[in-house]
């Protein structure tokens, strides 16, 4: 008898089974659009604009977007209107009336970078206005991003500004050293009343160039005075100060720097003189005690005697600051002597003498 194959009738089977499901449309393929940047900033400082921002590191699917390579930097100029402020921009408006103003690429990146920046995908880019558009014009800024395969993001919430007049900075910024702060002080700018918005109240940023650009003033407010005290620093270390003027607008208006005073934190304050000194006879010798010193950077101590009457003192001991106790034994039984002691700090400096006392050795022979 003929033995039939079964293998073609079990394929077949399995390909009428396969065809019984339900067909949908054809899905286009996904195209990955990088998420637009969310936290862009717009200020002025002097006669610039200044824009920061964050690159985005996802697409908008969430997924990661490997590599910002260029950023797109667009405008729009208007006419001032004080009447009505800027105007309000969607992205959709923006796009179709602003002019591209600059690209910048990947490897223009790095001189962007603001020094406090946690990431290297935060940049601020400046824009120098033109002398014509102070006080004339509202500028309107967006940026937009491209990944390696240039794809480009939609574009970030326009933020708009009045380009004003700004104040001029100030001037003859110096700074001296005191016990426990550094004084910082300056003069006023020179600048005639109708050059500035006469609605706007000009007060005063400081801030210190510790190793980094600083990016927030020393002050949490503007101030009214033309001095500040600087309780933040450390004697041996050399700080730099420079100040801005700054116009209470929304957001504040900050002049250019003013020229930067250097200031060397150099310790040249003696340490408080011991306090509460006391000296006690005993047979031979006499028992001085004190208060130990608060100084930080407290190192010793010096003791200091003389005869009552007699001459200048003289130095009878050197101790660390741990001490608070000494006891002289190079004294003769029965003469009155007078003691004296000095603090000494880590640089070196000595303080005047404490008060004097008198101490007398027994003679407790029979």
């Amino acid at each position: 008898m003929e033995r039939r194959s079964f293998l073609p009738l079990i394929v077949s089977s399995l390909i009428a089974l396969a065809s019984c499901g339900k067909k949908g449309p054809i899905e286009p393929p996904l195209v990955r659009v990088p998420q637009a940047v969310e936290d862009l900033v717009l200020i002025q400082r002097g006669a610039a604009f200044l824009l920061t921002w964050t690159n985005p590191t996802v697409y908008v699917d969430g997924n990661p977007l490997d590599e910002v390579t260029e950023v797109e930097i667009w405008m729009i100029k208007e006419d001032r209107k004080a009447e009505t402020g800027p105007k309000t921009w969607t992205a959709e408006e923006f796009e179709s009336k602003a002019e591209l103003l600059a690209r910048i690429s990947k490897d223009q990146f790095a001189p962007l970078l603001p020094r406090d920046a946690t990431t290297k995908a935060k940049l601020v880019h400046s824009h120098a206005l033109a002398g014509e558009d102070i006080g004339q014009k509202v500028l309107t800024f967006s940026v937009r991003v491209r990944d390696l395969k240039k794809r480009v993001s939609g574009f970030a919430v326009p933020s708009s500004l009045e380009a004003l007049t700004p104040p001029f900075p100030p001037r003859n910024v110096r700074g001296v050293v005191f016990e426990d702060h550094i004084q910082v002080s300056w003069e006023s700018p020179e600048q005639a009343s109708k050059e500035a918005p006469s609605s706007k109240t000009a007060g005063f940023n400081v801030y210190k160039l510790d190793g980094e650009n600083p990016t927030s003033p020393l002050n949490s407010a503007p101030l009214k005075t033309t001095e500040f005290r600087d309780k933040d620093f450390s004697f041996g270390r050399t700080y730099r100060y420079f100040v801005r003027a700054v116009l209470e607008t929304t957001p504040p208006l900050e002049s250019e720097d003013s020229e930067t005073a250097e200031v060397i934190a150099k310790d040249v304050f003696p340490p408080a003189p011991p306090f509460g000194l006391t000296a006690i006879g005993g047979p031979g010798f006499i028992a001085l005690s004190w208060e130990a010193g608060g100084e930080s950077d407290l190192t010793g101590y010096t003791v200091w005697r003389r005869e009552v009457g007699k001459g200048d003192f003289v130095l009878v001991a050197s101790l660390p600051a741990t001490d608070s106790s000494f006891s002289d034994s190079k004294v003769e039984k029965g003469r009155n002597y007078e003691y004296a002691m000095t603090a000494l700090d880590g640089t070196g400096n000595e303080s005047r003498k404490s008060a004097a006392v008198l101490g007398t050795a027994r003679d407790d022979s029979p």
